[in-house]
């Protein structure tokens, strides 16, 4: 192994990540001296890290390809969005959370088939400024990424409920079976909002989306929604989440549930499968968490009154089925009038989560390459927040973005009135 030459974009991979990959290949005996490295996606995609394609040219004309995660070594941008929480709180996943739920389905006697699907993960490193993640490509699964700026539909919400309530219901059995465990996961995973909602400079920030938000809304009607929502993100999250990690309806959360985080297969252009990547932002939260981040995230208004509803209803119809397999029941380990509570009492905070989730969301690929440039080559420190402040703003973006933004607040506020989450 000691041979294999990298070609392509390798700038980004140290002598130690190289090291790891050279590891993963003899672990897997794959004899290749030759892999090359590309990146993955587009601008726009993926905030924290770069995403690589890595693949090794087999002596027979075959490849081996692996999802290589790697962390910048830019120092501002490390610092602005927590690199190195986000890295370790995905590796504690793979290695620890994860072969957990192997486990615990296995004893229960459930065939492969019945698993949760998550990527297979070839290896991990989290030395300082040589963080990977080297993970499955899917692709060669025949699994796709959606278009991001193309709601879902509800063929693909409930597919992605299906994986929420499988995921969700492990994290209860885990409790039920082994509390030490799960609440060492507890004081592991750390919550990047609540990271950020202790950081003076982030209300500035959070102050400025709001400015910039109702600049952009033409109609008291909903600017009347906005405001008082980002702006006070901070200040509602710590008053709902205070008691979350204690609470016995507690899980692990996925935490990034949007349309870049899914890769779905097809069968006859229709969806039958769907696997969550991307789990940087998991921590032990409410299942809500999961439902609204993805619901309001990632669909339409016209989808959502149609369907909101029925979404809930087959969540936990789902939960409970799965719970089945351990001997339990979703109406005692969540009930059903806990779940339409919690959907309520977390509305606010997604409200304001969805606008924030959206100001990155919809950029075009240059625009989100202009902004990641700017974070690391434009500030001289982390603390000078104001100029990432200008660097965001929707309302400096081109008309036809700043359009889809103004369409997609006013669907939110339509879907939260529909729903009576506000008035």
């Amino acid at each position: 192994m000691t041979g294999i030459t990298f070609e392509g974009e390798t700038d980004c991979l140290t002598p130690r990540r190289q090291e790891l990959v050279k590891e993963v290949l003899q672990k897997k005996n794959i004899k290749s001296s030759k892999v090359r490295v590309n990146t993955l996606g587009k601008a726009g995609d993926n905030y924290v890290a770069d995403v690589k394609k890595i693949t090794a040219e087999l002596e027979n004309g075959e490849a081996f390809n692996m999802i290589a995660k790697i962390a910048t070594n830019n120092e501002i941008t490390r610092t602005l969005m927590g690199t190195v929480m986000l890295f370790e709180n995905e590796c504690i996943i793979y290695n620890e959370v994860f072969p957990k739920f192997v486990d615990l389905q296995t004893t229960a006697g459930l065939s492969e088939d019945q698993f949760f699907r998550f990527p297979e993960c070839y290896g991990t490193l989290m030395e300082p400024f040589n963080e990977i993640i080297l993970l499955e490509d899917l692709k060669d699964s025949n699994f796709e990424m959606l278009d991001r700026f193309t709601p879902l539909t509800n063929e693909n919400v409930k597919l992605i409920l299906k994986n929420f309530a499988i995921y969700h219901s492990l994290s209860f059995v885990l409790k039920k079976q082994d509390p030490d465990t799960f609440d060492s996961f507890n004081d592991k995973l750390k919550d990047f909002y609540s990271w950020v909602g202790n950081d003076p400079q982030s209300q500035y920030y959070f102050e400025s989306l709001e400015t910039d938000t109702l600049a952009i809304l033409d109609s008291d009607n909903y600017k009347k929604a906005i405001r008082g929502s980002v702006s006070l993100l901070p200040e509602h999250s710590a008053k709902v989440i205070k008691n979350e990690p204690n609470s016995r309806y507690s899980i692990i959360t996925h935490g990034d549930g949007w349309t870049n985080n899914i890769m779905f297969s097809f069968k006859d252009n229709v969806p039958v499968q769907a696997i969550l990547i991307d789990y940087q932002l998991s921590k032990v939260g409410n299942p809500v968490d999961d439902l609204q981040y993805m619901i309001f995230s990632s669909t339409d208004h016209s989808t959502r009154k149609k369907h909101y509803y029925e979404w809930i209803d087959y969540y936990h119809s789902e939960l409970d089925n799965s719970l089945a397999n351990f001997g339990l029941k979703a109406n005692y380990v969540y009930p059903r009038d806990k779940l339409d509570a919690d959907l309520r009492r977390y509305s606010k905070i997604y409200l304001a989560m969805s606008v924030l989730l959206n100001t990155m969301l919809i950029r075009k690929s240059e625009d989100a390459a202009a902004m990641k440039e700017k974070m690391e080559n434009g500030m001289e420190n982390p603390e000078d927040i104001k100029e990432l402040t200008v660097a965001v703003q929707v309302s400096l973006l081109d008309n036809e973005t700043v359009a889809l933004f103004k369409r997609k607040i006013e669907d939110l506020v339509d879907s939260y009135r529909e729903f009576g989450y506000i008035d």
